[in-house]
């Protein structure tokens, strides 16, 4: 288990036409998953993702 700190990142700013097709994706990718709900982040949750990322 990796028990590194973590820094959360600032929301992109700006309307939607102004974040890159990157920061675009993202935001999608983490509603897809969520269900459109916007889960607090946790260290467990994170963990969690990265290991689903890392499966693939």
């Amino acid at each position: 288990m990796d028990d590194t700190l973590f820094t959360i990142p600032t929301a992109p700013a700006g309307p939607w036409d102004q974040l890159t097709v990157n920061e675009q994706a993202w935001i999608e990718f983490i509603r897809v998953i969520s269900c459109g709900s916007d889960p607090k982040i946790t260290p467990k949750r994170v963990c969690a993702l990265r290991e689903l990322l890392d499966a693939g």
